[in-house]
Protein backbone atom coordinates (compact mmCIF):
# COMPACT_ATOMS: atom_id res chain seq x y z
CA UNK A 1 0.00 0.00 0.00
CA UNK A 2 1.39 3.62 -0.87
CA UNK A 3 0.13 7.12 -0.50
CA UNK A 4 0.53 9.62 -3.43
CA UNK A 5 1.04 13.64 -2.40
CA UNK A 6 -1.71 15.98 -2.03
CA UNK A 7 -2.51 18.29 -5.10
CA UNK A 8 -4.00 21.70 -4.56
CA UNK A 9 -7.31 19.95 -4.01
CA UNK A 10 -6.19 18.28 -1.45
CA UNK A 11 -6.46 15.03 -3.34
CA UNK A 12 -4.74 11.87 -1.87
CA UNK A 13 -4.40 8.70 -3.61
CA UNK A 14 -3.69 4.91 -2.09
CA UNK A 15 -2.87 2.13 -4.35
CA UNK A 16 -3.79 -1.34 -2.94
CA UNK A 17 -2.17 -4.91 -4.58
CA UNK A 18 -4.65 -7.07 -3.00
CA UNK A 19 -8.59 -6.78 -2.00
CA UNK A 20 -7.91 -7.39 1.35
CA UNK A 21 -5.10 -4.69 1.92
CA UNK A 22 -6.77 -2.00 1.55
CA UNK A 23 -8.41 0.73 4.24
CA UNK A 24 -12.29 1.10 2.37
CA UNK A 25 -14.66 -1.71 3.54
CA UNK A 26 -17.08 -3.55 1.20
CA UNK A 27 -19.83 -1.56 2.62
CA UNK A 28 -18.45 1.59 2.01
CA UNK A 29 -16.86 1.01 -1.54
CA UNK A 30 -20.49 -0.59 -3.10
CA UNK A 31 -21.69 2.90 -1.16
CA UNK A 32 -19.60 4.94 -3.24
CA UNK A 33 -20.49 2.61 -6.81
CA UNK A 34 -24.00 3.52 -5.91
CA UNK A 35 -23.56 7.29 -5.95
CA UNK A 36 -22.03 7.23 -8.88
CA UNK A 37 -24.09 5.07 -10.75
CA UNK A 38 -21.94 2.67 -11.08
CA UNK A 39 -22.33 -0.94 -12.57
CA UNK A 40 -22.89 -4.27 -9.88
CA UNK A 41 -20.08 -5.56 -12.00
CA UNK A 42 -17.81 -2.78 -10.51
CA UNK A 43 -19.07 -3.69 -6.35
CA UNK A 44 -16.59 -5.00 -4.05
CA UNK A 45 -17.18 -8.62 -4.11
CA UNK A 46 -17.55 -9.02 -7.82
CA UNK A 47 -14.83 -7.65 -8.36
CA UNK A 48 -12.96 -9.59 -5.57
CA UNK A 49 -14.25 -12.74 -6.86
CA UNK A 50 -13.52 -11.66 -10.80
CA UNK A 51 -10.12 -11.70 -9.69
CA UNK A 52 -10.06 -14.87 -8.02
CA UNK A 53 -10.75 -16.89 -10.50
CA UNK A 54 -9.77 -14.47 -13.74
CA UNK A 55 -6.57 -12.21 -12.01
CA UNK A 56 -3.69 -15.19 -12.63
CA UNK A 57 -0.62 -14.08 -13.81
CA UNK A 58 -1.87 -10.38 -13.38
CA UNK A 59 -0.95 -7.40 -10.97
CA UNK A 60 -3.93 -5.95 -9.17
CA UNK A 61 -3.78 -1.94 -8.75
CA UNK A 62 -6.69 -0.56 -6.84
CA UNK A 63 -6.72 3.34 -7.42
CA UNK A 64 -8.35 4.68 -4.19
CA UNK A 65 -8.88 8.57 -4.33
CA UNK A 66 -10.26 11.05 -1.54
CA UNK A 67 -10.44 14.48 -1.27
CA UNK A 68 -9.74 14.84 2.91
CA UNK A 69 -12.45 11.75 3.96
CA UNK A 70 -14.61 11.96 0.90
CA UNK A 71 -13.93 9.38 -1.76
CA UNK A 72 -13.92 10.88 -5.15
CA UNK A 73 -13.07 7.35 -7.48
CA UNK A 74 -12.50 4.25 -6.71
CA UNK A 75 -10.42 2.14 -10.05
CA UNK A 76 -9.70 -1.20 -9.61
CA UNK A 77 -7.28 -1.86 -12.28
CA UNK A 78 -5.11 -4.38 -13.78
CA UNK A 79 -1.52 -5.01 -15.53
CA UNK A 80 0.07 -7.90 -17.75
CA UNK A 81 1.76 -9.00 -20.53
CA UNK A 82 0.33 -10.67 -23.34
CA UNK A 83 2.45 -12.57 -25.38
CA UNK A 84 1.22 -13.07 -29.48
CA UNK A 85 3.78 -15.08 -31.26
CA UNK A 86 7.26 -13.07 -31.97
CA UNK A 87 5.76 -9.68 -29.83
CA UNK A 88 4.21 -8.96 -26.51
CA UNK A 89 2.59 -5.58 -25.32
CA UNK A 90 2.19 -4.33 -21.48
CA UNK A 91 -1.49 -3.54 -21.40
CA UNK A 92 -3.85 -2.11 -18.46
CA UNK A 93 -7.32 -2.66 -18.10
CA UNK A 94 -10.35 -2.30 -15.98
CA UNK A 95 -10.90 -5.42 -13.51
CA UNK A 96 -13.48 -7.26 -14.51
CA UNK A 97 -13.16 -5.82 -18.22
CA UNK A 98 -13.17 -9.53 -20.04
CA UNK A 99 -14.26 -13.15 -19.52
CA UNK A 100 -17.84 -12.24 -19.21
CA UNK A 101 -19.98 -10.16 -21.48
CA UNK A 102 -20.47 -6.98 -19.32
CA UNK A 103 -19.93 -3.18 -19.78
CA UNK A 104 -18.84 -0.64 -17.13
CA UNK A 105 -18.88 3.00 -16.01
CA UNK A 106 -15.47 4.91 -14.92
CA UNK A 107 -16.30 5.38 -11.20
CA UNK A 108 -15.19 8.91 -10.73
CA UNK A 109 -17.22 11.60 -9.13
CA UNK A 110 -17.77 14.15 -12.10
CA UNK A 111 -16.88 17.44 -10.56
CA UNK A 112 -13.20 15.15 -9.72
CA UNK A 113 -13.04 14.05 -13.34
CA UNK A 114 -9.72 16.27 -14.31
CA UNK A 115 -8.07 16.07 -10.88
CA UNK A 116 -8.52 11.89 -10.50
CA UNK A 117 -6.79 11.11 -14.15
CA UNK A 118 -4.29 13.85 -13.31
CA UNK A 119 -3.10 11.92 -10.48
CA UNK A 120 -3.90 8.27 -11.92
CA UNK A 121 -1.36 8.87 -14.79
CA UNK A 122 0.97 9.50 -12.14
CA UNK A 123 0.27 7.31 -10.31
CA UNK A 124 0.35 4.72 -12.79
CA UNK A 125 3.75 5.35 -14.57
CA UNK A 126 5.00 5.06 -11.11
CA UNK A 127 4.50 1.42 -10.58
CA UNK A 128 3.72 0.33 -13.82
CA UNK A 129 5.86 0.59 -17.45
CA UNK A 130 3.04 0.29 -19.88
CA UNK A 131 2.41 -0.02 -23.68
CA UNK A 132 -1.58 -0.17 -23.77
CA UNK A 133 -4.18 1.77 -21.44
CA UNK A 134 -7.55 0.21 -22.87
CA UNK A 135 -10.65 1.98 -20.89
CA UNK A 136 -13.62 -0.16 -21.36
CA UNK A 137 -15.77 -1.46 -22.38
CA UNK A 138 -17.76 1.32 -21.57
CA UNK A 139 -21.56 0.80 -20.93
CA UNK A 140 -23.58 2.16 -23.08
CA UNK A 141 -25.11 4.95 -20.92
CA UNK A 142 -21.84 6.11 -19.40
CA UNK A 143 -22.53 9.87 -19.19
CA UNK A 144 -18.76 11.17 -19.11
CA UNK A 145 -17.28 9.81 -22.04
CA UNK A 146 -16.10 13.34 -23.19
CA UNK A 147 -15.57 14.64 -20.03
CA UNK A 148 -13.32 11.61 -19.35
CA UNK A 149 -11.24 11.89 -22.43
CA UNK A 150 -10.86 15.23 -22.30
CA UNK A 151 -8.98 14.91 -19.11
CA UNK A 152 -6.90 12.13 -20.29
CA UNK A 153 -5.69 14.11 -23.14
CA UNK A 154 -4.56 16.91 -20.62
CA UNK A 155 -3.60 14.58 -18.62
CA UNK A 156 -1.12 12.71 -21.42
CA UNK A 157 -0.61 15.34 -23.92
CA UNK A 158 0.05 15.08 -27.16
CA UNK A 159 2.45 12.64 -27.47
CA UNK A 160 -0.36 10.25 -27.00
CA UNK A 161 -2.38 8.22 -29.35
CA UNK A 162 -6.21 8.16 -27.88
CA UNK A 163 -8.35 5.98 -30.63
CA UNK A 164 -12.38 5.49 -29.18
CA UNK A 165 -13.44 1.75 -30.51
CA UNK A 166 -17.41 1.39 -30.90
CA UNK A 167 -18.07 -2.43 -32.59
CA UNK A 168 -21.32 -3.65 -30.20
CA UNK A 169 -24.54 -2.45 -28.92
CA UNK A 170 -26.15 -2.40 -25.32
CA UNK A 171 -29.82 -2.78 -24.97
CA UNK A 172 -31.58 -0.98 -22.20
CA UNK A 173 -35.29 -0.60 -21.78
CA UNK A 174 -37.20 1.61 -19.68
CA UNK A 175 -39.34 0.56 -17.06
CA UNK A 176 -42.72 1.93 -17.46
CA UNK A 177 -45.20 2.81 -14.59
CA UNK A 178 -47.37 -0.68 -14.96
CA UNK A 179 -47.35 -3.45 -17.27
CA UNK A 180 -50.05 -1.56 -19.98
CA UNK A 181 -48.26 0.88 -19.54
CA UNK A 182 -44.98 -0.88 -20.58
CA UNK A 183 -46.80 -2.79 -23.46
CA UNK A 184 -49.02 1.09 -24.82
CA UNK A 185 -45.03 1.78 -25.35
CA UNK A 186 -44.41 -0.92 -27.66
CA UNK A 187 -45.27 -0.97 -31.79
CA UNK A 188 -48.18 -2.02 -32.67
CA UNK A 189 -47.90 -5.63 -34.21
CA UNK A 190 -45.69 -6.78 -30.79
CA UNK A 191 -49.11 -5.16 -28.49
CA UNK A 192 -50.73 -7.56 -30.64
CA UNK A 193 -48.35 -10.44 -30.11
CA UNK A 194 -48.38 -9.87 -26.10
CA UNK A 195 -52.33 -10.16 -26.74
CA UNK A 196 -52.05 -13.13 -28.14
CA UNK A 197 -49.96 -14.90 -26.02
CA UNK A 198 -52.10 -13.88 -23.14
CA UNK A 199 -55.14 -15.10 -24.66
CA UNK A 200 -53.46 -18.55 -25.20
CA UNK A 201 -52.63 -18.56 -21.50
CA UNK A 202 -56.18 -17.70 -20.80
CA UNK A 203 -57.30 -20.46 -23.45
CA UNK A 204 -55.14 -23.20 -22.24
CA UNK A 205 -56.01 -22.37 -18.18
CA UNK A 206 -52.28 -21.79 -17.46
CA UNK A 207 -51.66 -20.70 -14.29
CA UNK A 208 -48.65 -18.72 -14.40
CA UNK A 209 -46.81 -18.46 -11.18
CA UNK A 210 -43.36 -16.76 -10.24
CA UNK A 211 -40.67 -17.08 -7.13
CA UNK A 212 -37.52 -15.39 -6.49
CA UNK A 213 -34.42 -17.59 -5.30
CA UNK A 214 -34.46 -17.26 -1.55
CA UNK A 215 -31.36 -18.86 0.38
CA UNK A 216 -32.85 -21.97 1.28
CA UNK A 217 -33.53 -22.76 -2.66
CA UNK A 218 -30.98 -20.94 -3.96
CA UNK A 219 -28.86 -23.95 -4.74
CA UNK A 220 -31.89 -25.95 -6.33
CA UNK A 221 -32.93 -22.96 -8.37
CA UNK A 222 -29.39 -22.05 -9.28
CA UNK A 223 -28.48 -25.77 -10.59
CA UNK A 224 -31.83 -26.14 -11.99
CA UNK A 225 -31.23 -22.37 -14.02
CA UNK A 226 -27.92 -23.57 -15.29
CA UNK A 227 -28.89 -27.06 -16.43
CA UNK A 228 -32.13 -25.98 -18.51
CA UNK A 229 -29.59 -23.08 -20.29
CA UNK A 230 -26.90 -25.47 -20.98
CA UNK A 231 -29.89 -27.72 -22.24
CA UNK A 232 -31.27 -24.92 -24.68
CA UNK A 233 -28.09 -24.02 -26.54
CA UNK A 234 -26.50 -28.02 -26.53
CA UNK A 235 -29.38 -29.26 -28.21
CA UNK A 236 -28.65 -26.11 -30.75
CA UNK A 237 -24.79 -27.35 -31.43
CA UNK A 238 -23.40 -24.70 -29.28
CA UNK A 239 -21.98 -24.22 -25.69
CA UNK A 240 -24.01 -22.07 -24.04
CA UNK A 241 -22.69 -19.44 -21.42
CA UNK A 242 -21.37 -21.73 -19.16
CA UNK A 243 -19.90 -23.96 -21.47
CA UNK A 244 -18.27 -20.79 -23.31
CA UNK A 245 -16.77 -18.84 -20.62
CA UNK A 246 -14.15 -20.71 -18.68
CA UNK A 247 -14.86 -21.15 -15.15
CA UNK A 248 -18.11 -19.24 -15.73
CA UNK A 249 -20.02 -22.05 -13.47
CA UNK A 250 -17.87 -21.54 -10.17
CA UNK A 251 -17.72 -17.94 -10.60
CA UNK A 252 -21.77 -16.94 -11.20
CA UNK A 253 -22.31 -19.81 -8.25
CA UNK A 254 -20.50 -17.99 -5.63
CA UNK A 255 -21.06 -14.40 -7.07
CA UNK A 256 -24.35 -14.83 -6.85
CA UNK A 257 -24.27 -16.87 -3.55
CA UNK A 258 -22.93 -13.76 -2.60
CA UNK A 259 -25.05 -11.27 -4.05
CA UNK A 260 -28.21 -13.35 -2.67
CA UNK A 261 -26.61 -12.00 0.80
CA UNK A 262 -26.91 -8.72 -0.05
CA UNK A 263 -30.39 -8.85 -1.31
CA UNK A 264 -29.19 -7.99 -4.80
CA UNK A 265 -29.53 -11.42 -7.01
CA UNK A 266 -32.94 -11.79 -8.63
CA UNK A 267 -33.12 -15.17 -10.13
CA UNK A 268 -37.11 -15.51 -10.70
CA UNK A 269 -38.16 -19.51 -11.48
CA UNK A 270 -41.13 -19.34 -13.29
CA UNK A 271 -43.98 -21.96 -13.29
CA UNK A 272 -46.85 -23.03 -16.03
CA UNK A 273 -49.36 -24.54 -13.09
CA UNK A 274 -46.95 -26.27 -11.31
CA UNK A 275 -44.32 -27.25 -13.96
CA UNK A 276 -41.24 -25.39 -13.77
CA UNK A 277 -40.70 -23.57 -17.45
CA UNK A 278 -38.33 -21.08 -17.42
CA UNK A 279 -35.48 -19.00 -15.57
CA UNK A 280 -34.15 -15.12 -15.71
CA UNK A 281 -30.98 -14.89 -14.25
CA UNK A 282 -30.82 -10.51 -13.05
CA UNK A 283 -29.07 -8.51 -10.71
CA UNK A 284 -30.15 -5.51 -8.76
CA UNK A 285 -27.97 -2.65 -8.05
CA UNK A 286 -29.10 0.65 -7.73
CA UNK A 287 -32.49 1.95 -9.86
CA UNK A 288 -31.22 -0.98 -12.51
CA UNK A 289 -31.84 -4.59 -13.51
CA UNK A 290 -28.88 -6.57 -14.97
CA UNK A 291 -30.28 -9.20 -16.83
CA UNK A 292 -27.77 -11.38 -17.40
CA UNK A 293 -29.38 -14.84 -18.92
CA UNK A 294 -31.93 -16.94 -19.06
CA UNK A 295 -33.53 -20.31 -19.82
CA UNK A 296 -36.57 -21.85 -20.52
CA UNK A 297 -38.13 -25.66 -21.20
CA UNK A 298 -39.36 -25.44 -24.73
CA UNK A 299 -41.27 -28.96 -24.04
CA UNK A 300 -43.27 -27.77 -21.10
CA UNK A 301 -44.64 -24.73 -23.24
CA UNK A 302 -47.36 -24.97 -25.79
CA UNK A 303 -46.09 -23.85 -29.28
CA UNK A 304 -48.83 -21.18 -29.39
CA UNK A 305 -47.43 -19.28 -25.94
CA UNK A 306 -44.81 -16.75 -27.12
CA UNK A 307 -43.32 -16.84 -23.79
CA UNK A 308 -40.95 -14.34 -24.11
CA UNK A 309 -43.55 -12.12 -23.30
CA UNK A 310 -44.76 -14.01 -20.19
CA UNK A 311 -40.94 -13.82 -18.49
CA UNK A 312 -40.77 -10.21 -20.12
CA UNK A 313 -44.01 -9.55 -18.12
CA UNK A 314 -42.34 -11.33 -14.73
CA UNK A 315 -39.22 -9.11 -14.83
CA UNK A 316 -41.40 -6.31 -15.39
CA UNK A 317 -43.64 -6.90 -12.07
CA UNK A 318 -40.52 -7.37 -10.06
CA UNK A 319 -38.93 -4.31 -11.61
CA UNK A 320 -41.67 -2.47 -10.58
CA UNK A 321 -41.67 -3.90 -6.62
CA UNK A 322 -38.00 -3.08 -6.78
CA UNK A 323 -38.70 0.36 -7.87
CA UNK A 324 -36.41 -0.23 -10.59
CA UNK A 325 -36.46 2.25 -14.08
CA UNK A 326 -34.40 0.50 -15.80
CA UNK A 327 -33.39 -2.84 -17.42
CA UNK A 328 -29.78 -3.51 -18.77
CA UNK A 329 -30.33 -6.21 -21.54
CA UNK A 330 -26.57 -6.66 -22.32
CA UNK A 331 -24.25 -6.12 -24.97
CA UNK A 332 -25.00 -7.96 -28.23
CA UNK A 333 -27.72 -7.30 -30.87
CA UNK A 334 -30.70 -8.90 -30.23
CA UNK A 335 -33.45 -8.70 -32.62
CA UNK A 336 -36.13 -10.21 -29.93
CA UNK A 337 -35.11 -7.93 -27.23
CA UNK A 338 -35.71 -4.67 -29.47
CA UNK A 339 -39.36 -5.85 -30.26
CA UNK A 340 -39.82 -5.82 -26.63
CA UNK A 341 -38.98 -2.07 -26.59
CA UNK A 342 -35.30 -2.43 -25.79
CA UNK A 343 -33.07 0.18 -27.36
CA UNK A 344 -29.56 -0.32 -28.62
CA UNK A 345 -26.64 2.25 -26.92
CA UNK A 346 -23.29 2.32 -28.74
CA UNK A 347 -20.44 0.74 -26.25
CA UNK A 348 -17.22 2.37 -26.31
CA UNK A 349 -13.55 1.26 -25.65
CA UNK A 350 -11.12 3.91 -25.39
CA UNK A 351 -7.52 2.91 -26.43
CA UNK A 352 -4.17 5.15 -25.60
CA UNK A 353 -0.69 4.33 -26.30
CA UNK A 354 2.84 6.50 -26.83
CA UNK A 355 3.65 7.89 -29.95
CA UNK A 356 7.21 7.66 -28.96
CA UNK A 357 9.58 4.97 -30.55
CA UNK A 358 9.04 2.02 -30.31
CA UNK A 359 5.91 1.86 -28.90
CA UNK A 360 3.71 2.44 -31.94
CA UNK A 361 5.16 -0.55 -34.02
CA UNK A 362 4.99 -2.69 -31.70
CA UNK A 363 1.31 -1.44 -30.91
CA UNK A 364 0.27 -1.85 -34.57
CA UNK A 365 2.17 -5.31 -34.98
CA UNK A 366 0.42 -6.72 -32.15
CA UNK A 367 -3.25 -5.49 -32.92
CA UNK A 368 -2.47 -6.51 -36.49
CA UNK A 369 -1.40 -10.42 -35.19
CA UNK A 370 -4.57 -9.56 -32.69
CA UNK A 371 -6.67 -9.23 -35.44
CA UNK A 372 -5.70 -12.08 -37.57
CA UNK A 373 -5.90 -14.38 -34.61
CA UNK A 374 -9.13 -13.18 -34.04
CA UNK A 375 -10.50 -13.84 -37.68
CA UNK A 376 -8.59 -17.28 -37.95
CA UNK A 377 -9.90 -18.34 -34.22
CA UNK A 378 -13.54 -16.63 -33.68
CA UNK A 379 -15.24 -16.05 -37.09
CA UNK A 380 -13.60 -19.08 -38.90
CA UNK A 381 -12.81 -22.17 -36.35
CA UNK A 382 -15.21 -21.38 -33.76
CA UNK A 383 -18.51 -20.31 -35.92
CA UNK A 384 -17.77 -21.80 -39.09
CA UNK A 385 -15.27 -24.88 -39.41
CA UNK A 386 -15.88 -26.68 -36.23
CA UNK A 387 -19.86 -26.77 -36.66
CA UNK A 388 -19.81 -28.08 -39.88
CA UNK A 389 -17.08 -30.51 -39.08
CA UNK A 390 -19.36 -31.88 -35.80
CA UNK A 391 -16.49 -30.76 -33.66
CA UNK A 392 -17.81 -30.17 -30.29
CA UNK A 393 -16.96 -26.78 -29.24
CA UNK A 394 -14.72 -26.20 -25.81
CA UNK A 395 -14.47 -23.03 -23.78
CA UNK A 396 -12.88 -20.18 -25.35
CA UNK A 397 -9.67 -20.24 -25.61
CA UNK A 398 -7.80 -17.91 -22.44
CA UNK A 399 -5.21 -16.23 -24.40
CA UNK A 400 -7.95 -15.67 -27.39
CA UNK A 401 -9.87 -13.99 -24.51
CA UNK A 402 -6.96 -11.72 -23.23
CA UNK A 403 -5.79 -10.36 -26.94
CA UNK A 404 -9.45 -10.17 -28.50
CA UNK A 405 -10.27 -6.47 -26.67
CA UNK A 406 -7.44 -5.13 -29.24
CA UNK A 407 -8.40 -6.88 -32.22
CA UNK A 408 -10.60 -4.03 -32.91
Amino acid sequence: MSKGSVDEQRLQVEICEDFEDSSISQTEWDAFMESVNAEIFLTFDWCRIWWKFYGKKRQLGIFVFREEDNICAILPLFFEKIWLGPISVRAIRIVGADYMPVTVSIPIKKTFVDQVVKMLVKSIDAIWRWDLFNLGDLSGKYPLKDELLHALKCALGPSYRFKIISEDVETYFQVAEDWEQQVAGLAKNQRTNVRRAYRAISGNHISVRSGLASKEEFLRMFNNFVQMHQNHWQQLGKPGHFGAWPASLDFHREVAKIQLGYNRLRLIEIKFDDQIVGYEYLYKFSDTYYWFLNSREEKKINPRIDYKWIAFHEKIENALKDSVSCIDGMRGRYEYKLSMGGKYFPINSLLIYSKKLPTPPRVILFRSLAWFFDVCYSKLWHARIAPRLGIKRKAFWDKWIRFHPFSY
